[in-house]
């Protein structure tokens, strides 16, 4: 009997304030394009007065974000981009106003008269939309009288997105292999902003640089394909170093390489993208009145997922959402839940994770497990009190260090703690352009023993710490390298020397800093002394003996091996191999004291805008080796 009355009350309400329907045209567009937008409000059964009306909201963003969102929302100039005006079908007169974190919040208001139902509200933005090409849901409410609370409408409408055309041709394949080993060739089209270019028909040819493999040498795109494509079942025959070229006579790719070996190697190389951000990550559509979470973000976690798993083909992946108050135990459950859905042992791992936002220096707090708990800088505000917090959790964590500007005064390396501050990222949007144009600093944040946001610092202080890279991303596209001038919010990547893909195996890789950073290329390296990995710790009495072996993506243009000991940090190798491949061995005759080491590798510039415009300068680190001297020889 309850039930029926609660129903009875429901319907009444909904009677009572009959809330009307919100219809948008065009109802799909080409990312990026110029856009005259109708939203047509077609008033509900209680009419709406003098103060009340609907709003909507648009994603608009700002710094690096804000060329992947609508252009801002005025009402000042009528021919200038993101015009908004306003008009109803009777008497009443409108209101606009603008607000919202970014401005993105469009607010019609009645000032004069009422609309009686099945009047309409029409509202027209003329401006560019979004050159991401994910579906958008607009968030819409409205209210009777200025006394009433807003409400949102039962149904959101909605606009769909196509990409442009395919101006970058990617192709992927798997970092370690053995001779006759089956593996896929991923082929990958996409449109200028990063979108998956599920248009493209065109014709590829392919070539290989192992004569002795098999493989289709030509191949048409079909709708079914929708701009990806996987070649399975092949097999690399020769050992070495090997890669594809892929052509259609306009864009051409040359794949990463693999490395063919005849032994089985006890760790493979994966890569990953530890650092990404979709707001709260689930259920942020209906974030009330906010105007957008953190820039702007109004992608989901599950978009993210498929993005850095389909379309970058990246082997391990974590939403890392920032701990704003959205991020409360309701939806960090479903965060973890989501990045369960997506773990694949073998074939996709995803980690559990969030950024912890002090302004005493940004980390990534990541777990092994699920089911731990979100320690806020609002309750936890500097890094000693978020490790006690670790401590009495007692679950397996790492904190991973995000620097962001080269402050003088900067924080971030003041504690040591090497039990969870194993990795940290040496590279991230924050490297290029300074979040804007023009420029790429790749060494940001590696160079300048003095200065205290720099990674030479943090060594030199005692934090033994490997590296990573890290894309930072806020657009739903984590992993995407900077493939054109429009894709500008871009990062690097981080790569593990795991046993196997799946969380204990790229745990293990983190907790052993087997692990190194690109600038967001597939670069491979590999670094040891004395038969121990990147990233290891060990005694001995005798000169060291390094291996590095690499094979780049493009021509590499130096590989150097830098030393630390008491007198500061020295470059004891430099290699300037004019090729895509580099190996030696090198001894260090001059060991006499506890140092430590790392390789580091920077690529030729690639001049891929214009003849005119600034390079991409690709690079990679290793994470250092610390060689005790021993206390025998001492």
């Amino acid at each position: 009997m309850a039930l029926v009355l609660i129903l009875f009350l429901f319907q009444s309400t909904q009677s009572l304030y009959g809330e009307g329907q919100m219809t948008i045209s065009p109802t799909s567009a080409v990312v990026g394009s110029f856009q005259s937008v109708r939203f047509e409000f077609t008033v509900g059964t209680s009419g709406i007065h003098s103060g009340g009306g609907i709003r909507l909201e648009l994603p608009v963003a700002n710094l690096e974000t804000e060329p992947y969102f609508w252009d801002r929302p005025q009402i000042d100039l009528p021919q200038a981009h993101g015009y908004v005006q306003a008009s109803t079908t009777g008497d009443a007169k409108t209101q606009i106003n603008l607000y919202g974190r970014r401005g993105g919040i469009i607010e019609c208001s009645l000032v004069d008269g009422s609309l009686k139902p099945n009047s309409k509200i029409l509202i027209v933005y003329d401006g560019v939309v979004q050159s991401l090409d994910w579906k958008l849901c607009i968030r819409v409410e409205w209210r009777r009288t200025a006394a009433e609370p807003w409400r949102f409408i039962d149904r959101f409408p909605e606009m769909t997105f196509l990409a442009q055309k395919a101006v970058t041709l990617t192709a992927i394949t798997p970092a370690d292999l053995q001779p006759g080993e089956n593996f896929d060739l991923a082929v990958v089209l996409l449109d200028k902003f990063g979108n998956r270019a599920n248009r493209y028909r065109g014709e590829i040819s392919i070539t290989s640089t192992d004569s002795l493999m098999k493989f289709p040498q030509l191949f048409r795109f079909t709708q079914a394909d929708s701009g990806i494509h996987l070649f399975s079942s092949l097999k690399y025959i020769t050992p070495g170093f090997h890669h594809f070229t892929i052509t259609d006579g306009q864009l051409t790719a040359r794949s990463n390489s693999s490395e063919v070996s005849t032994s089985v190697a006890l760790f493979k190389r994966f890569f990953g993208d530890t650092h990404f951000h979709t707001g709260s990550g689930t259920g942020n559509h209906r974030t009330r009145g906010r105007g957008g979470d953190h820039r702007g973000n109004f992608t989901t976690a599950e978009q993210a997922y498929r993005y850095v798993r389909d379309v970058m083909r990246l082997d391990f992946a974590s939403a890392s959402e920032h701990d704003t108050p959205e991020l409360d135990a309701k939806v960090w459950a479903k965060s973890q839940a989501i990045a369960n859905l997506f773990y694949e042992p073998g074939g996709f791992t995803s980690l559990f994770a969030y950024e912890w936002t002090s302004p005493v220096g940004h980390h990534v707090v990541s777990y092994k497990d699920s089911g731990n708990v979100v320690f806020s800088r609002h309750q936890h505000n500097s890094l000693k009190t978020l490790w006690e917090k670790l401590d009495e959790q007692g679950a397996p964590a790492i904190t991973i260090p995000h620097v962001t500007w080269p402050a003088p005064d900067h924080q971030i390396w003041k504690d040591v703690n090497n039990r969870y501050r194993k990795i940290g990222e040496i590279y991230s949007l924050w490297n290029t352009r300074w979040l804007l144009q023009p420029g790429d600093d790749p060494q940001r944040f590696e160079i300048d023993e003095n200065g205290d946001w720099s990674y030479q610092y943090a060594w030199a202080k005692g934090h033994r710490i490997g590296v990573i890279g890290s894309s930072d991303n806020h657009t739903g596209h984590p992993g995407a390298n900077n493939y054109t001038v429009y894709t500008q919010h871009t990062g690097g990547l981080a790569v593990v020397l795991a046993s196997e893909n799946s969380r204990e195996g790229i745990w293990d890789a983190f907790q052993h800093r087997r692990t190194y950073a690109t600038t967001g290329t597939r670069i491979l390296l590999d670094f040891s002394s004395d038969g121990h990995p990147m990233g290891a710790e060990y005694s001995s009495d005798t000169s060291p003996r390094f291996s590095v072996k690499l094979a780049g993506t493009n021509t590499i243009r130096t590989v150097e091996l830098i030393k630390h000991d008491s007198s500061g940090y020295h470059t004891i190798f430099t290699q300037k191999p004019d090729s895509m491949i580099s190996a030696f061995e090198f001894t260090d005759e001059a060991f006499r004291e506890d140092s430590f080491y790392y390789v580091r590798v920077a690529q030729v510039d690639e001049y891929w805008r214009s003849p005119w415009s600034n390079t991409t300068s690709e690079m990679a680190w290793s994470s250092p080796i610390w060689i005790n001297y021993s206390e025998q020889a001492k």
